[in-house]
């Protein structure tokens, strides 16, 4: 028979297992930040002059992915972060060229938080929904989002005055915001980001001890339409004192406050999981939707438009600090699924990083790829194809002003590199124009002046 002391001993050590397994054992708790009009190069941690101590810190203690490419406008982007497929499979191609079937309502698509819930988590979303009128659709169990309701009465963003879709309502000053269906009242002192956060917190409060994801696409530092002009600028935003009180005065509309004021709103967002003790188990993603709205947005030229900053922290995320992996926004499903621990179909085309984001044996892409109206890029390590055809050497490049144009050359290294391209770029088929689900979009489109017509892809002469 066992001795008492014997027995104590036994179970000390299966309570020194259990207690050491436990936190990396658990489900990792998932939060998506989704910046708005946001280039990889402003920001400080990518060598540019906009300062965000907050993410700063973030991706020195996990992962700066610096090669991370969006889609080149907030549309298309955010059909293939939901759905982890490409404009060819879901029929994304531009803001204006949306499928007659949304993706949250064609059986073909698996979106991003219904995945998460069949996994097992509580899922929320805070803040801009592009598509649709029902967050619910997405699989959000909780969701804040701007969309007019009855009894609101601040100003609405469209030129018109239209109250329909997200321009329908203001997201800055006096919101227009929905909580699981019912209006939040608001006033011109109020904040919409501000009520974006709060949301977030109380979920998160709410599901301290139940896995979850919560996607919080914020607005910023997207411009703001002004419904008199029809001109859009930066929105002004609150000033906050040395301890981070708000002194009821703003703050001059610019890229560099919207920013400054997000990183304080990610930073609040930081303590709250310290203080609930979530933070050893919350994994932190951070990324841009697209290029910044003065120059960068809706280019096709370099990857100007589609290179964001993408940073993921925190939880079981080792520090690597920044990185040359090349990711691209259908990696982001993938990703997720396997932090979740999704057991269903992986029915996407993108590549799971997490292996690389856990410490453990990854084999990354060869190559990223992107899309928009007739347009393709695709890179390399080393080469890079942009939406207008041109090619460009990236050895020894820092920046993309560094990218070397060898569209022309008929160097033989340079040559076979193009070639080779020209093959991937088979793998990318240009819109179906006739696809019954996009044809009357893409109809619309084409007769919508300049930004509808196909774009001119330069062809090398020894392609032709």
């Amino acid at each position: 028979m066992n001795s008492p002391l014997a027995i104590l001993c036994v179970f000390v050590a299966l309570c020194s297992e259990l207690c050491a397994a436990g936190p990396s054992a658990a489900k990792p708790n998932i939060i998506l930040i989704l910046a708005d009009d946001i280039s990889a190069r402003d920001l400080s941690c990518y060598g540019g002059p906009v300062q965000m101590p907050v993410l700063d810190r973030l991706a020195k203690q996990g992962v700066q992915f610096n090669n991370a490419w969006s889609a080149p406008l907030c549309g298309p982007t955010r059909a293939i972060l939901h759905t982890g497929k490409y404009p060819h499979h879901q029929g994304y191609y531009e803001n204006a060229v949306a499928p007659s079937v949304a993706f949250y309502d064609d059986p073909r698509h698996l979106p991003l938080l219904r995945m998460a819930k069949s996994a097992g988590y509580a899922a929320g979303m805070f803040g801009k929904m592009h598509f649709g009128n029902d967050a619910g659709k997405y699989g959000a169990d909780v969701h804040c989002v701007y969309r007019y309701w009855k009894g609101y009465d601040g100003p609405s963003h469209s030129p018109d005055g239209a109250r329909e879709g997200m321009y329908g309502v203001s997201w800055y000053w006096h919101p227009g915001l929905i909580l699981n269906g019912v209006g939040i009242p608001t006033t011109e002192e109020d904040f919409g980001p501000d009520i974006e956060l709060k949301q977030l917190l109380t979920f998160v409060e709410a599901n301290k001890n139940h896995p979850f994801v919560a996607y919080w696409p914020c607005n910023l530092p997207h411009m703001e339409r002004n419904p008199a002009t029809g001109k859009f600028s930066y929105t002004t935003v609150p000033e906050l004192d040395a301890n981070g009180e708000n002194t009821g005065r703003k703050v001059a509309g610019s890229l560099r406050s919207n920013l400054a004021y997000f990183d304080f709103l990610i930073g609040r967002l930081q303590t709250q999981l310290q203080q609930l003790g979530l933070a050893e188990n919350t994994v932190i993603f951070f990324a841009g939707d697209n290029g910044t709205a003065d120059g960068d947005k809706g280019s096709y030229e370099r990857d100007y438009a589609i290179r964001v900053p993408f940073v993921v922290s925190g939880g079981p995320v080792k520090q690597r600090g920044e990185s040359d992996v090349l990711v691209d926004f259908t990696d982001i499903w993938p990703t997720v699924a396997d932090l979740v621990g999704y057991k269903g179909t992986l029915n996407t085309d993108g590549h799971s990083f997490t292996p690389y984001l856990l410490g453990e044996p990854f084999t990354p892409r060869s190559t990223i790829q992107m899309a928009m109206n007739n347009a393709r890029w695709i890179r390399d390590r080393d080469w890079l194809l942009d939406g207008c055809g041109h090619f460009f050497d990236l050895r020894g490049a820092t920046k993309q002003a560094d990218y070397k144009d060898v569209s022309e050359s008929h160097d033989p290294e340079v040559v076979e590199a193009r070639k080779r391209f020209d093959q991937l770029l088979k793998e990318i088929p240009i819109p179906d124009e006739n696809d019954p689900l996009t044809r009357k979009a893409w109809q619309k489109f084409r007769k919508s002046g300049d930004k509808g017509k196909p774009v001119n892809v330069f062809v090398p002469d020894y392609l032709k």
